[in-house]
């Protein structure tokens, strides 16, 4: 909680404009080291204040900077339209910095295409499709999602009254489509009776920034009877938590523990399907600081503690010692591989 509100300071005091479209934020510094390493971070369109994806990367680039011995100076820039992507890699490349984090699927193609033009930078994409042709210095960090989401899944058909649950989606891009696939196979894996309700974000220029949307489709599930909403997309995403807040039902968040970053909704959060962003982000700054930086794919899964479920937090009394043992039991089972979520290629 207390990172987030550091977080949301530093983002609002040292905002700046560039003139490539974008926002940028730079902070910290560094003393005592014989190089500092510059690492700029560019959001995609669901920007810093999203509470979850962008704000959880950015999160781990503070991380390596407030490593000291990682000596590491981070910025960002926040982009506002998908024609800003390229402008704003670029801006950190003619600044001379050494390593650049380009945040979400949407960012694939104008990374490598980055990466190819820069071949002195080390580029990290978080949430690549992992089917790119990674040149030398370019490095995608994918996760499970589908197994993060078929554990809150498993969890969302256990605890069911009305054995409606319902999910609203970002775009239906690669990680949202396997965080989906793994909910609604998780939750009929616990629950046969289970109807399962779902709808991904039509592209358009608030891709995973319209809670409105978001709000209003999870206003719709509740009325067909979901007493559980999982809200996956950025600010879309939390939209769709609010709903089920204000028509006390029960929600699940995304990507990281939303109960910390996003306490508006903290009274209806069941758990959230987290992807350990941060410390992803961090691993690959540490990589390049430390001479350790291999191109292509760091993966994270349940196997390596890379995804999860966030603690139960105010519904810890309402989680039931045999459901509890049983998420136990399927998180065991993703972890050894003797439990598939039936995304495995996607």
């Amino acid at each position: 909680m207390k990172a987030f509100r550091q977080l949301a300071a530093l983002s609002a005091a040292v905002m700046v404009a560039f003139a490539c479209g974008g926002g940028g934020t730079t902070t910290g510094g560094t003393s005592g080291c014989s190089k500092t390493w510059k690492v700029g971070l560019v959001t995609d369109i669901g920007k810093l204040s999203d509470k979850s994806f962008n704000a959880t990367s950015w999160q781990g680039v503070l991380d390596a900077q407030n490593d000291k011995s990682l000596c590491v100076k981070g910025s960002a820039i926040e982009s506002n339209q998908p024609t800003d992507y390229q402008k704003n890699l670029q801006t950190f490349a003619d600044q001379g910095y050494d390593m650049v984090v380009a945040v979400g699927f949407l960012m694939s193609d104008d990374s490598v295409t980055f990466a190819k033009a820069n071949p002195k930078l080390k580029v990290a994409l978080v949430d690549p499709s992992g089917t790119e042709q990674a040149p030398a210095n370019w490095v995608g960090l994918a996760f499970r999602e589908d197994q993060a989401g078929y554990v809150a899944g498993a969890l969302a058909g256990l605890y069911t009254k009305s054995n409606v649950v319902a999910g609203v989606y970002g775009l239906n891009v690669p990680a949202v489509i396997r965080y989906r696939t793994g909910f609604e196979n998780g939750a009929k894996s616990t629950n046969p009776n289970v109807r399962v309700l779902g709808i991904y974000q039509p592209a358009g220029p608030k891709a995973f920034n319209d809670p409105d949307w978001g709000k209003a489709r999870g206003t719709e599930f509740i009325a067909q009877n979901a007493d559980v909403v999982f809200g996956a997309g950025g600010n879309t995403g939390n939209g769709a938590l609010l709903a089920a807040l204000q028509a006390q039902k029960a929600c699940i968040g995304v990507d990281v523990d939303q109960f910390n970053s996003y306490p508006d909704a903290a009274n209806c959060l069941l758990t959230s399907a987290e992807k350990k962003l941060a410390v992803a982000v961090k691993t690959a700054i540490t990589n390049v600081v430390k001479s350790q930086f291999q191109s292509g794919f760091l993966k994270f899964n349940a196997a390596n503690n890379g995804v999860g479920i966030s603690p139960y937090h105010n519904f810890d009394a309402r989680v039931t010692a045999d459901m509890k043992a049983k998420i136990q039991t399927i998180q065991k089972g993703l972890a050894d591989g003797s439990l598939k979520t039936g995304a495995e290629n996607l």
